[in-house]
């Protein structure tokens, strides 16, 4: 009799390791973000949504420096381009920072931020946008950092 409870639970514990292993990373809930340049002409923008997960967070979205080829002549080309910066933290540690560039185009945002490997989970996600000029001068400028904390 304690023969067969030994040999059941001998091939079920490895069925529920693979079931474990096998299962996919649960996604919390998305978080739809937004961050401009703060000039009239809204030159610089991102949009997307950020989706966190166990010990990262995915940034998916687009990118805009205005003016695209499809714009109307609202707002002439200012021979500035846009960087988003994307910052993680866990608490006040900074874990992990990309940035995606646009020239009068727009462009695909798809960043993990962190690590699956991580120990601290990020908390907080920071995204800026910002405008520097194709040659040196005039000075750069930035948009309104915009802050979004967990849950995403």
């Amino acid at each position: 009799m304690r023969m067969r409870h030994i040999i059941a639970l001998a091939t079920a514990v490895p069925a529920l390791v693979i079931a474990v292993v096998m299962a996919p990373t649960p996604a919390f809930a998305d978080t739809r973000f937004h961050a401009d340049s703060g000039d009239n002409c809204r030159y610089g923008s991102t949009d997307g949504v950020l989706t966190a997960r166990l010990a990262d967070v995915v940034a998916t979205g687009t990118l805009t420096d205005r003016p695209t080829p499809t714009d109307p002549v609202a707002c002439r080309d200012d021979g500035f381009f846009s960087v988003a910066t994307f910052t993680a933290f866990a608490g006040n540690r900074l874990i992990d920072q990309q940035a995606v560039r646009a020239n009068n185009s727009t462009v695909r945002v798809g960043l993990v931020l962190g690590s699956p490997t991580a120990v601290a989970r990020i908390d907080r996600v920071v995204i800026q946008v910002c405008r520097h000029p194709l040659v040196t001068l005039p000075p750069s400028y930035c948009g309104r950092a915009v802050e979004y904390r967990a849950p995403f």
